[in-house]
C-alpha cells in the first residue's frame, strides 16, 4: 500500500492481518491523492486535512515528493487539527506526536511512515513493516511491481483492496500470480463505532480521529480485530 497521511482505521487493520506489510513508496505521486490529505472531523463535519507540498513534474516519484518550504503552512495545518480535536481525551499525546514529526520531517513519504509506525506500535501491531524502494524492483505498471514484490518476499497469499481489482483482474495478472502459485484475496473490513466528538457519527475518517477521542485505543482496536478477525484470515 501506498503510504497515506492519517490513513483510516481499515488501512491499519489491514496492517495487522498480514505478515508483512509493504510501503509502495517507490510509485508514481498522484495529486489530490490519499498521499497527503485525508478526513478529520470538524464542527461536526468531515474536513479535508491537507498537507502542503512543492510544485514538481507529473512524473515525480512518491519518495522524492517534499513538503513545502515556508512553514507558515504548518501553523494553519495545526491550528486546524487543535480546533477540531481540541475537546478530545487524547489530544496531547498525539498532537503533540503529529506536531513533532511535521517539524522534523522534509519528505512526505518518512512523515507518513513514521506516524504509521507510532500509530501501529500504540495499538500493539507487530506487523514487519518494508518500503519497496529497499527491495530494488524497478516495474512501472503495478501487478507486475506487486508480482516481482511477493516473489521477493515468497508470498503464497496478497491481500489487496478492492481498488485493486481493475489491473489485478485482468487475464494477464490473474495468470501471473497463479503461475506463482500467489493467491490474490480481496480485503474486507467492518467498520467500527467508536467514541467520536460531536453528535452525529461519521465513519471512514482517518485513524487520529479514533486515537484521539478513544480512551484506551488499544483495547478498542482488539474489539476491532475480533470483530474482522474472521473476513480475512482464512
Amino acid at each position: 500500500m501506498q503510504p497515506t497521511f492519517n490513513p483510516w482505521i481499515g488501512y491499519i487493520y489491514m496492517i495487522k492481518s498480514v505478515d508483512t506489510f509493504v510501503f509502495l513508496d517507490n510509485v508514481q505521486f498522484e495529486r489530490r491523492s490519499w498521499q497527503n490529505r485525508n478526513k478529520i472531523k470538524l464542527q461536526n463535519k468531515t474536513f479535508m486535512l491537507g498537507l502542503n507540498l512543492q510544485k514538481t513534474s507529473q512524473k515525480t516519484l512518491l519518495q522524492d515528493i517534499l513538503f513545502e518550504k515556508d512553514d507558515k503552512w504548518k501553523i494553519k495545518f495545526l491550528k486546524t487539527v487543535y480546533h477540531a480535536y481540541s475537546k478530545s481525551i487524547n489530544f496531547d499525546k498525539y498532537y503533540h506526536i503529529l506536531k513533532n514529526a511535521l517539524y522534523k520531517h522534509t519528505h512526505l513519504v518518512h512523515f507518513n511512515i513514521e506516524l504509521i509506525k507510532i500509530y501501529c506500535q500504540n495499538l500493539n501491531i507487530q506487523t514487519p513493516i518494508l518500503q519497496a524502494s529497499s527491495l530494488n524492483i524497478t516495474n512501472e505498471k503495478k501487478e507486475k511491481l506487486l508480482f516481482e514484490i511477493c516473489k521477493i518476499l515468497k508470498a503464497d497469499k496478497y491481500l489487496s483492496p478492492e481498488g485493486s481489482k481493475n489491473y489485478l483482474e485482468k487475464e494477464k495478472a490473474q495468470e501471473m500470480f497463479k503461475n506463482a502459485n500467489i493467491q490474490i484475496k480481496y480485503f474486507d473490513f467492518i467498520h467500527p463505532r467508536y467514541t467520536q466528538l460531536g453528535t452525529n457519527f461519521i465513519p471512514y475518517l482517518g485513524i487520529l480521529d479514533f486515537l484521539f477521542n478513544e480512551k484506551n485505543p488499544e483495547e478498542k482496536f482488539k474489539e476491532v480485530i475480533k470483530e474482522n478477525e474472521s473476513l480475512n484470515q482464512k
